[in-house]
């Protein structure tokens, strides 16, 4: 389900003496299967240019084509769309509003015309999926939810209407590190086993080296980097002049390189950087000068 985006731009209230343009000609596609980090600094845009991805915003000013559908287009079914593309808040309260668990996820395959067999089966599908179990929370009241299971909640009430492509924004913002990490652990599981077009908005590099294979800058309303993810963050120095700070991991391995050591740029996780540091210190010399 491709998307393509066309000289997009954006102004907010347009028209007025408060008028300010947030996106200037962006111009994107996004593949089947993709997992793609959209990353930049506050007020980048990012979040404004993910709500065009599934038509919560209509271009004025250039196009966006979802699998082949022209968004502003008056024949086309932007509710499917939005059952197809699913968005899930930074902020959970944004997006959970019933009572229960099980009825809050309930509640898009209702408006699908599921049947109540249907609706019940693809609850317990996508509890499954984000790790909540059935048996625990189907009754469970909302605001009786830890931050991160609030999120998964809110995960996998999109993932109930069975979407095609999924887009994250801001999710592990506020989380602890454990509730972190059994976020990012849901979205990589999904997009692994699931095969689906992954979109995740974050300002957090380290997650998003954990997670993405490609990844496009945003900074001041403008696509500025598009690229696999290893080259994209090897590049510290532009980064860095946007506001952005790269991960732990490679600004470690970038000071190694600074005191003559020979570990490669594009090391994007712990795993990978252990097993480069212990090939640098299995050559003959090298122990004697780590220090």
């Amino acid at each position: 389900m491709p998307i393509e985006i066309e000289h997009l731009n954006h102004t907010y209230k347009e028209g007025t003496p408060f008028a300010r343009q947030v996106l200037f000609d962006i111009n994107l596609k996004i593949d089947d299967g993709e997992f793609i980090g959209l990353i930049g600094p506050s007020q980048a845009g990012k979040t404004t240019l993910g709500q065009y991805l599934n038509a919560l915003f209509i271009p004025r000013s250039g196009r966006v084509l979802i699998d082949g559908r022209d968004t502003a287009d008056r024949k086309t079914d932007l509710v499917q769309i939005r059952f197809e593309v699913g968005y899930v808040f930074q902020n959970p309260e944004h997006q959970l509003f019933k009572t229960t668990v099980g009825e809050d996820i309930a509640f898009g395959p209702t408006r699908q015309r599921c049947t109540p067999e249907e609706v019940r089966e693809r609850v317990r599908e996508a509890m499954l999926l984000v790790g909540l179990d059935e048996e625990t929370f189907y009754q469970r009241d909302i605001f009786a939810l830890s931050g991160g299971q609030k999120r998964r909640a809110a995960i996998a009430g999109v993932l109930a209407c069975r979407p095609r492509v999924l887009i994250l924004d801001g999710i592990t913002a506020g989380l602890d590190p454990r509730g972190r990490k059994e976020i990012l652990d849901v979205v990589e599981r999904l997009h692994r086993e699931r095969e689906m077009t992954v979109i995740f908005i974050s300002h957090s590099m380290d997650d998003v080296a954990r997670l993405v294979e490609r990844i496009v800058v945003l900074d001041r309303g403008r696509i500025i980097d598009d690229g696999p993810a290893r080259e994209v963050l090897a590049r510290v120095s532009r980064l860095k002049q946007i506001g952005l700070e790269p991960p732990q991991v490679i600004e470690i391995m970038q000071q190694l390189r600074e005191k003559g050591f020979a570990v490669p740029a594009g090391v994007l996780n712990v795993n990978e950087a252990l097993s480069e540091i212990v090939k640098v210190l299995s050559r003959p010399g090298v122990k004697e000068n780590w220090n």
